[in-house]
Parts: C-alpha cells; sequence; structure tokens
C-alpha cells in the first residue's frame, strides 16, 4: 500500500502506478489533459492532489476513491480541503486588469498557454491579465512565479474562476541562460535535431530524449527557434541549460542532466 496525502505531486502517483493516469482522468474533463503526454509532462511534476481537486472541481475525497483500488492509502487528515481565507492584494486594486476568458478553448480542447503568454508578454508594466477558467491555472501560476511575477486567484461563481498576474519588471527569460557553452565530455552528449518538425513536434521530442537521457549526460539540440515553452518546463528542475543563438533559423541547446 503506497501512502499519500493531499501535498502528493501528480507525478509521483504516476511513478508509483501508471494506471493513476486515467483514474484521475475520470473524475472531470479539465483533469482529462493527463492523456495528453506533452501537457502530462508539464502538469504533473507542479501540481498536488489539491491542486488538481481544484483544477478538476471535484474533492480530494474523489481522489482517494478512485485512488484506493490502485493500492493507494489516503492519509485521513488530508481527505478534507481546508477553506482558504486569502485575501485580495493591495496591487490588485489599483492596476489597470486586462481580461481573457480562456474557456472557449478549453471547450474545444485546445491548450490557451501560448495565447496566455502573448497576452501577458504584450502587457505594460505595472497592469494585470486576469485569466477566467473554470478552475485556478496552478501550473501557469508556478511557472510565472519562478519569473517573479505575482499573483492572485479566487473564485468568482459556481465553476468560474479568476486568476490575476501583475506584470512588473521586463520580461525576458533568455538573461537566465548562458549563451556560453561550457567544455563536456563528447561520449557523454546525445545529439537531435528537431529543425524540420511542426510544432509541437520539438519540444515534444526533446522531452522524450530528456526523460531517458542518462544523469550526468547532455542532450545537444540544433532547433530553428528559441524553445520558450520548453525553457520554461525546464525551470527548477534538475537541468543546466546552455543556449546559443547563432543566427536566423539556427539555435543550438546543451542541456545538462544533473
Amino acid at each position: 500500500m503506497i501512502p499519500i496525502n493531499a501535498n502528493t505531486k501528480i507525478s509521483a502517483l504516476i511513478k508509483a502506478n501508471k494506471e493513476s493516469i486515467e483514474a484521475i482522468a475520470s473524475l472531470s474533463r479539465p483533469l482529462e489533459k493527463l492523456r495528453n503526454p506533452l501537457l502530462r509532462k508539464m502538469m504533473a511534476s507542479r501540481v498536488s492532489i489539491a491542486e488538481a481537486a481544484k483544477m478538476g472541481g471535484c474533492s480530494i475525497q474523489a481522489f482517494a476513491d478512485v485512488l484506493a483500488p490502485l493500492g493507494f492509502v489516503f492519509e485521513q487528515q488530508d481527505t478534507a480541503m481546508q477553506a482558504e481565507g486569502n485575501k485580495a492584494p493591495q496591487w490588485l486594486t489599483s492596476a489597470r486588469i486586462h481580461y481573457l476568458d480562456v474557456r472557449p478553448s478549453l471547450a474545444e480542447n485546445k491548450d490557451p498557454f501560448k495565447e496566455i503568454m502573448q497576452h501577458f508578454t504584450a502587457l505594460p508594466e505595472g497592469e494585470v491579465l486576469c485569466i477566467i477558467n473554470t478552475f485556478v491555472p496552478y501550473p501557469l501560476i508556478s511557472l510565472l512565479e519562478k519569473r517573479g511575477v505575482l499573483s492572485y486567484a479566487a473564485p468568482v461563481a459556481s465553476g468560474e474562476f479568476h486568476t490575476w498576474f501583475l506584470k512588473q519588471a521586463p520580461f525576458n527569460i533568455s538573461i537566465a541562460y548562458p549563451k556560453e557553452f561550457p567544455s563536456f565530455p563528447q561520449e557523454k552528449i546525445v545529439q537531435i535535431d528537431v529543425r524540420q518538425l511542426e510544432m509541437p513536434g520539438p519540444m515534444q521530442a526533446i522531452l522524450q530524449a530528456l526523460e531517458t537521457l542518462p544523469q550526468g549526460h547532455a542532450l545537444y539540440v540544433l532547433h530553428k527557434k528559441k524553445p520558450v515553452y520548453l525553457l520554461d518546463d525546464l525551470a527548477g528542475q534538475n537541468y543546466q541549460v546552455h543556449m546559443n543563438e547563432v543566427g536566423e533559423g539556427d539555435v543550438r541547446l546543451l542541456i545538462i542532466k544533473s
């Protein structure tokens, strides 16, 4: 039997028993995205059971019920969600707010991430982007918090959540990735070329290669553009990312798995 609680990450469940993917996906439509390998890779390591329950609009007890037949034992004290008494921050009351409703995209089973990032990148400093959704987008919050973005989320109606993001300093992630490649043993480097793949093929190929890459080895990637979403996904994980923009349509990455 495997003990779990509300703070257990979805990735830990999948690692222990891959049948948990289908069990969780069966709980609600928002959670069906776990069936998509790419979306699962991006979401599972960031989201806990409690956060996934909010995203799916279901209870933690529902998770306990579907996971029990797979050998998971829920700690009793965590089977009930605690009320959140979070108060709206001061910056939300004084900033200009732009609204983006992503529910139509989700209804068509489309990932609104690219649309959200385009709107947020174009946002003037000091202003706020409000995402209207059917759940709190915890993976997005986690991703933007790594860049120093302030956020606040709250329910505004039954089945409707608003999440506000404050645009502050210049929004540029490239400064976090040194362009000069370190010396690395050639026998420990695996090379892939994703320049001819259609989106989201490049990201899928890179993530799959990293999945099987031994620790202490490096993946050398030939790409045609800066992989913004990939860099976001690798942020905070056990990788050292080096990027060199050689020229137009020629970007090289050395991703070391530490």
